[in-house]
């Protein structure tokens, strides 16, 4: 068996990339349950929470070294 070493910058960049797709997803699916008109009580915790996770997300992919624009 073959082993693969990674250093630790590849490894950040690795988690950036990662980290940063799914920030686009989330803002893809934030979008999605913005544009209904009446959300339901379910729809309404599923936004508040994916708007938490992409804060947080956020916060972990600057101190990864990724840059917000």
């Amino acid at each position: 068996m073959n082993k693969v070493e990674i250093d630790g910058d590849t490894a950040d960049r690795i988690v950036i990339c990662s980290l940063k797709e799914s920030m686009q997803y989330l803002k893809s699916d934030i979008a999605k349950l913005k544009k209904i008109k009446k959300l339901s009580n379910y729809q309404k915790e599923e936004l508040a929470d994916m708007v938490m996770s992409l804060h947080h997300i956020k916060v972990v992919y600057e101190y990864y070294g990724g840059h917000l624009q």
